[in-house]
């Protein structure tokens, strides 16, 4: 990844007159990293809590949160312009009332593209809808739960690999 711009990529939820941040995504030079919106982070607290994963320029990739690395992976191929196939980094269930409740504002113009989602699109039960990211080759899949429904999708092309945003109902 060596020569890549850095970039910062968001999904964000439009409800009303208000848009949200849900996850932020940063292309940078040593990696491929997602971070959640807590609604948290400047609460003493929960400033440790910082969920996020890493996708890094060697192949290892991880979770992580409160410090802890979960479900190590060391031997991925390099997510570098080489990628064949999709690996996936994040699916997270989310309702449309979560947003507002977690009621990070966004500022799209903090962000070199921007994913809006209408919270219309969003189911109100817990577990229907959800948002995952993935990894993959240009023109690539996404990788959902069996049987799921894409009900919008956005692929941040501006490198290899391309990082594919899929809202997906099931």
């Amino acid at each position: 990844m060596v020569g890549i711009a850095e970039k910062m990529f968001v999904v964000a939820v439009r409800d009303g007159a208000d848009l949200f941040l849900w996850l932020r995504i940063r292309r940078a030079a040593s990696g491929i990293y997602y971070v959640f919106a807590t609604g948290r982070e400047e609460e003493h607290d929960w400033k440790k809590w910082n969920p996020h994963g890493s996708y890094h320029k060697n192949g290892r990739f991880h979770h992580k949160s409160f410090d802890q690395k979960m479900l190590p992976q060391e031997q991925h191929q390099k997510p570098d312009s080489n990628f064949q196939g999709t690996k996936q980094m994040v699916t997270r269930p989310i309702s449309s009332d979560e947003p507002r409740l977690v009621g990070v504002i966004c500022d799209p113009t903090k962000f070199d593209e921007v994913m809006e989602v209408p919270v219309s699109m969003l189911s109100s039960k817990k577990y229907e809808t959800n948002i995952a990211g993935d990894v993959t080759e240009p023109g690539g899949q996404a990788i959902i739960t069996p049987g799921g429904q894409i009900l919008l999708q956005k692929a941040f092309d501006d490198a290899i690999p391309w990082i594919l945003v899929t809202v997906f109902a099931w």
